[in-house]
């Protein structure tokens, strides 16, 4: 079953992003893969910019920015089927006013693990609009079954 084999993680809780917003960090040292799902709603149009960040453990000790690429999948109007696919670390959406919805694909390897970072997380820029709103789940495929 999906449930018995993946762990879906809410990085993200629905809010505005009036503000500019930071996930929780995701570690993902016992994952073989991760999906982050993010959901934005655009009642205005902005072009909000979403990135990966790396740390070193789920307090975000030495933070910084994902180097590596890796698959993004795009919906710039989820009332569409249409699906744009792109590599990158980060994205920035269309200034449309549209639901939204942005798939990182994560291999962990692609993290620097050789300097101990292992936590991921998702950052989504400020719209300075209170109506926009912004969601983000996690879900990771363990390298150990239960």
């Amino acid at each position: 079953m999906f449930i018995e084999r993946f762990k879906i993680v809410q990085a993200v809780e629905p809010k505005t992003t009036n503000d500019a917003i930071q996930s929780a960090y995701i570690d993902l040292k016992n994952s073989v893969n991760a999906v982050i799902i993010v959901d934005l709603t655009q009642a205005v149009a902005h072009a909000t910019e979403i990135s990966l960040h790396q740390a070193k453990d789920a307090l975000g000790i030495d933070e910084k920015i994902m180097i590596k690429d890796n698959p993004i999948w795009v919906k710039e109007d989820v009332a569409v089927e249409e699906v744009e696919r792109t590599h990158g670390v980060g994205y920035v959406v269309q200034e449309t006013a549209k639901n939204k919805q942005i798939i990182f694909q994560i291999d962990p390897s692609k993290l620097d693990i050789n300097n101990g970072y292992t936590c991921i997380a998702v950052r989504i820029g400020a719209t300075a609009q209170p109506t926009n709103l912004a969601s983000v789940d996690v879900i990771l495929d363990s390298k150990y079954r239960s």
